[in-house]
């Protein structure tokens, strides 16, 4: 008994200067189970801090009141221990529990934890299960803790970045999930946490240092709820009797998609008494698919982590009806067992109703002459098939099973371009409702003063050129529509062409002569108004132009080179004849100087020695070109002494703003 004491002694001692030392190493053991019930077993773990020196470790367990070891137990390099529940025996009484660590002759003790094993229940962290978010209000569904038994949970929950906000509740016992409400404002994004500890009721676990929370819960985003799923567009493209259809759609804004969204798509794409449906889910914002030419309907749903949105429900319609199609021959359908046989009423006979009829059993002849068939009434049908996942048509076609003829004739009977030759009648077609068959053709009957003509046109027309019309005269068009049972009741309208007297033109033509017209009066005075501008900005400067004139001079004429002075200012001034002799001398050189002729009289001398003869000057000859802009002024003409000039021997010429007047005299000289 007495060495057991020494051992304790040292024992005690060791501990007290390993704690002394401040031995770190390791963490304290952390002793628990993870229910509440009686028959758990124990697990003790710690943390290493330090894995490179290759510790070993011993869980010690010291029972405070009857100062013994509970246990001591060498766990080698294991940082844990499982404990059994009858190695413990009583767990109801406080207990320290240490690890002691070993390193080659070294020891160290972590630090000691105060326990009552009954109050160590530390219950897995909380798994939020669901969230749903309406109104303000976040409605939290929670995993129930082993054993189903009641919790006491802490959460917090903040708006990002911002500090936390905390908050404890109570769940019962003997539910399956434990729930809770949590206010929060209004299109916020919010963050959430959550732990739990068990609800003990004994007595020392009232102790809150003798009782384990769980760890915390992973950090959840909170969104925002889908209120609306944006627009979804489809692109289809016929192949083979089948459509492949690609659907596209946007993601909700980001408030509402954080987190992620998951999108659960339900196809109805095989028309059959019992619709295909294909539930989808997908992450995507695409999907490709195959339907037949039928209608096919497609719902998409999309879910975040606090809700889903409303179902957006789209429909894609079927293919435009035909107004008309061969039957076709039974040995060209492939009939298996997953053929379908789907038909409906046009409803307004061109409108598919909202609800139809199909079968997996029957054949198009059992369902053409049924009751289930109105008479006179159009219905479409298709023939569908399904091999390996694969829709297609096989046959689609409007049908009747009896035909009738038109209940009416045709609507809104019109005329237009009428003249006194032609006219074009227009009208509208006859409702499909009102057709009562396949309408074949229009029948059209012109008549005038008891003379009628008849017309057939295509079905698909609206409009008829009617020719060869004599003027003036009044005629009557009556139009019915025909289907293989016969023709309908017509339509009656009277329309007069005009008369010769009023023939004009028409609108098309009075149109194109008016455009004539006015183009011929714009450039008309278009290039007058361009001439006058161009002559006011740019006025033409005349040049010299003198006519060719044959000159017959003395031979003895002396032909040197003359050159000639062109002053700027020439004022000439003719007086008359009878006073030429008083010309002076002066005036009379300076007018030969501008090389004009100046006439002296010398008493009773022979008259042909009156005249200076111009072939003794170079320049009556050669007239100078470069009086160009010059203007020689004779407000009087020049009149010959000589009586033997004639008249018509003098010749005017004006040229560029010079005034020339030529004579010829009997010599064949020319003066001026």
């Amino acid at each position: 008994m007495m060495e057991k004491r020494v051992v304790l002694l040292l024992l005690v001692v060791s501990v007290s200067l390993t704690e002394a030392a401040g031995c770190k190493s390791t963490t304290s053991p952390q002793c628990y189970k993870n229910s509440t019930g009686k028959e758990e077993d124990f697990s003790c773990t710690w943390v290493e801090s330090n894995l490179e020196q290759n510790p070993t470790y011993t869980l010690n367990i010291w029972d405070k009141e009857r100062k013994s070891f509970i246990m001591r137990v060498n766990t080698g390099r294991e940082a844990q221990k499982y404990l059994l529940l009858e190695e413990l025996g009583t767990i109801s009484r406080k207990m320290d529990v240490w690890v002691q660590r070993q390193v080659g002759n070294h020891t160290c003790n972590s630090n000691k934890t105060l326990v009552v094993f009954e109050c160590l229940v530390k219950y897995s962290a909380p798994r939020i299960i669901s969230m749903r978010r309406s109104a303000g209000i976040l409605n939290l569904t929670l995993d129930k803790p082993k054993g189903n038994k009641g919790a006491i949970y802490e959460i917090k929950w903040r708006v990002r970045d911002s500090e936390w906000q905390t908050e404890t509740f109570v769940t019962k016992d003997s539910t399956i999930q434990d729930f809770y409400r949590l206010q929060l404002q209004n299109q916020t994004v919010y963050q959430v946490q959550l732990r739990r500890q068990a609800r003990l009721l004994l007595h020392p676990c009232n102790d809150s240092l003798l009782t384990l929370w769980s760890d915390w819960s992973p950090m959840v985003d909170v969104p925002l709820e889908i209120r609306l799923l944006p627009g979804i567009r489809w692109v289809e493209q016929q192949r083979n009797g089948s459509r492949d259809v690609n659907l596209t759609w946007d993601a909700p804004p980001a408030e509402e998609s954080i987190g992620g969204v998951t999108y659960n798509l339900t196809l109805s794409i095989w028309p059959c008494k019992i619709p295909k449906k294909v539930e989808l889910i997908t992450v995507n914002r695409s999907i490709q698919t195959s339907v037949t030419m039928s209608e096919a309907r497609v719902s998409i749903i999309a879910i975040n982590k606090v809700g889903s949105s409303p179902p957006h429900l789209i429909i894609i319609p079927a293919v435009k009806h035909l107004n008309g199609c061969l039957k076709p021959q039974r040995k060209n359908i492939t009939y298996s067992s997953k053929t379908c046989l789907e038909w409906y009423k046009l409803e307004d006979g061109e409108t598919r109703p909202t609800t139809v009829k199909n079968t997996r059993h029957k054949l198009f002849k059992d369902i053409e002459k049924s009751r289930e068939v109105k008479k006179f009434v159009r219905h479409y049908y298709f023939i569908h098939t399904m091999t390996k996942k694969h829709f297609q048509t096989q046959v689609m076609c409007p049908f009747y099973s009896e035909e009738g003829v038109p209940t009416k004739g045709p609507e809104n009977v019109s005329f237009s371009n009428v003249t006194h030759e032609s006219a074009v009648v227009h009208w509208v077609s006859i409702p499909v409702v009102q057709q009562q068959g396949f309408l074949q053709q229009y029948m059209i009957w012109i008549s005038e003063q008891g003379n009628t003509k008849h017309h057939q046109v295509l079905a698909n027309e609206t409009s008829f050129l009617i020719k060869n019309l004599h003027p003036g005269t009044s005629y009557t068009v009556s139009i019915a529509g025909r289907t293989k049972a016969g023709a309908g009741p017509n339509s009656t309208v009277n329309f007069e062409t005009q008369s010769s007297k009023d023939m004009v033109l028409s609108w098309q033509d009075q149109t194109i002569l008016s455009v004539c017209v006015v183009a011929l009066l714009c450039t008309i005075i278009c290039s007058i108004a361009a001439r006058r501008f161009r002559y006011k900005l740019f006025p033409v400067v005349p040049s010299p132009m003198i006519a060719t004139t044959e000159f017959n001079c003395p031979r003895d004429q002396d032909l040197s080179n003359v050159t000639e002075v062109v002053h700027n200012v020439i004022l000439l001034q003719v007086q008359d004849l009878k006073a030429r002799q008083n010309v002076p001398p002066e005036k009379s050189i300076l007018l030969q100087e501008f090389g004009l002729v100046v006439f002296e009289e010398e008493g009773e001398e022979d008259e042909e020695e009156r005249v200076i003869e111009l072939g003794s000057m170079k320049s009556c000859c050669y007239p100078n070109p470069s009086y160009r802009g010059q203007m020689l002024q004779l407000p009087e003409p020049i009149h010959m002494t000589d009586n033997t000039y004639k008249d018509n021997d003098t010749e005017s010429t004006y040229r560029n703003g010079l005034f020339f007047e030529s004579r010829v005299l009997e010599c064949d000289q020319t003066s001026l």
